[in-house]
C-alpha cells in the first residue's frame, strides 16, 4: 500500500456501495449491468482471463478445447474503456491538491476495475509523460498506486494538447479529467473533442481553500507555480471581494460548457474528506 492511498483507503471502497460504475447505458453514469450470471441473462461473448477476474467465470470447457483460460461475457456485462486524465503540473502540487487528484483517479479506477471495465491513465503536464493502458481486474490496481504515488508533479499544464495527442486511442466509453485548471484550459475545446470522439465526460476541478478562500496580508505577492511569474499587489477587502468575483465567474463559465456537453461537473474541494467526494458521484444520475 501508498502513504497516500492505504489499507484504510482501499478498505472504505471495498465496503461503499458505489453506485457511480460507470456505465453508458440510457446515456446516464446511473446503475449498472447486473452480476448475476444466470440463464436469464443472455450470453454475450469470451475474452481470456486476467489476473484479478473473479474465477467463477472460468469456462473449463473452452479451457479442455483451447489450453487458454478464458471467462464468459454476458451481453450485460460487455466493458467499458474508462480514460482518466491527470493534471500533474506544478500548481496541482500546492495545498494538499496531489493527494486529492490521486484519491479520485484512485476511487475511479477501483471502481472501474473492480467491474470488470478496461482503465487507462494518462498523466499529463504540457505533454503526456506517462500513461497506464488497458488494465484489467482490481489486481492491477496495485500498479496504480505504485505509479500515482511516485509520479513527480511539475511543469506548466496542456491539457487540449494531451486529449488531441491521445484521442486516436478513444473508443466509445468515458473520460474522466483531474485538474485545478490553472491554465489557458480552452475547456469547451476539450470537451468538443471529447464529444466527438464519443465520450461521457466527467470533469474533477479541484481546488484549495486557500484558493477559494484566500487570505491576504495588506501586501502580497502572488506567483504562479508553474510559470513561476509573479505580481506584486496591495490587498484589502475590495481586492478579495473582486478575486471571488472573478473566481466565480470562472467556475460557472466552466460549468456552462459543461453544462452546454452533458458533462458532469464536480467542483472537490481539498478540506473536504474523500467520503464527501464518493458520496457526490454516488448521487450523480
Amino acid at each position: 500500500m501508498g502513504q497516500i492511498i492505504d489499507q484504510h483507503f482501499i478498505e472504505l471502497l471495498k465496503t461503499l456501495t458505489l453506485r457511480i460504475s460507470l456505465s453508458l447505458k440510457g446515456g446516464n453514469l446511473g446503475n449498472k449491468r447486473s452480476k448475476s450470471i444466470g440463464s436469464s441473462v443472455e450470453f454475450s461473448d469470451y475474452r481470456e482471463y486476467m489476473p484479478g477476474d473473479d474465477y467463477r467465470r472460468i469456462d473449463w470447457n473452452a479451457y479442455a478445447r483451447f489450453e487458454k483460460v478464458f471467462i464468459k461475457l454476458f451481453m450485460q456485462e460487455q466493458e467499458s474503456p474508462v480514460t482518466l486524465f491527470m493534471d500533474k503540473s506544478a500548481s496541482m502540487n500546492e495545498y494538499n491538491k496531489r493527494e486529492t487528484a490521486i484519491k479520485i483517479i484512485g476511487t475511479f479506477s477501483y471502481i472501474a476495475l473492480a467491474d470488470y471495465d478496461t482503465v487507462s491513465i494518462v498523466m499529463f503536464d504540457e505533454m503526456i509523460r506517462k500513461s497506464l493502458v488497458n488494465l484489467r481486474g482490481t489486481t492491477s490496481f496495485n500498479r496504480v498506486i505504485s505509479e500515482l504515488e511516485n509520479l513527480p508533479f511539475e511543469g506548466e499544464s496542456n491539457l487540449y494538447e494531451t486529449v488531441y495527442q491521445w484521442q486516436p486511442k478513444l473508443k466509445k466509453g468515458i473520460s474522466i479529467i483531474v485538474s485545478d485548471l490553472m491554465f489557458d484550459h480552452e475547456i469547451e475545446k476539450v470537451i468538443r473533442l471529447l464529444a466527438f470522439n464519443k465520450q461521457r465526460v466527467v470533469l474533477c476541478h479541484v481546488l484549495s481553500e486557500n484558493e477559494l478562500n484566500p487570505v491576504f496580508e495588506e501586501n502580497a505577492r502572488i506567483i504562479d507555480a508553474e510559470t513561476k511569474e509573479h505580481m506584486d499587489i496591495s490587498t484589502g477587502i475590495d481586492a478579495i471581494n473582486l478575486y471571488k468575483k472573478t473566481l466565480n465567474e470562472y467556475i460557472n463559465t466552466i460549468k456552462m460548457h459543461c453544462s452546454k456537453y452533458g458533462v458532469d461537473y464536480i467542483l472537490v474541494h481539498t478540506e473536504q474528506p474523500i467520503e464527501a467526494f464518493i458520496k457526490h458521484i454516488q448521487s450523480i444520475t
